[in-house]
């Protein structure tokens, strides 16, 4: 990877990291519990209970995403950033754009 493609990923991986810290603020906000005073219907509070659940899930995902945004992010400045963690070698940049939370490359991925 070159130095350039390297600055580019960091960048990328920074901007990927804002929009989920965005959406955790969101999902935070939106699994907050309702009160028992709110005058809804039956329906309407199962309603809400389901998308609760929905919310919560994608809140694990996104917190789960951002830690290894910034495990990748610490690693920036060693020989390991970009690299396979099962075989070594280097994961496509693309990918890692794509999908920042990679540790494996695509071959790896696919076992």
């Amino acid at each position: 990877m070159t130095r350039q493609e390297k600055q580019d990923l960091k960048l990328a991986i920074e901007n990927k990291k804002e929009e989920l810290l965005k959406m955790i603020s969101d999902l935070k906000e939106e699994t907050k519990p309702l009160g028992l005073d709110s005058a809804i219907g039956r329906l309407s509070r199962m309603d809400y209970i389901n998308n609760k659940s929905v919310n919560e899930a994608s809140l694990r995902k996104a917190e789960n995403d951002l830690k290894s945004i910034d495990r990748w992010l610490s690693m920036y400045e060693s020989d390991k950033f970009g690299k396979c963690t099962f075989c070594g070698n280097e994961i496509n940049p693309k990918r890692l754009i794509y999908m920042p939370a990679s540790t494996r490359c695509i071959h790896c991925a696919n076992k």
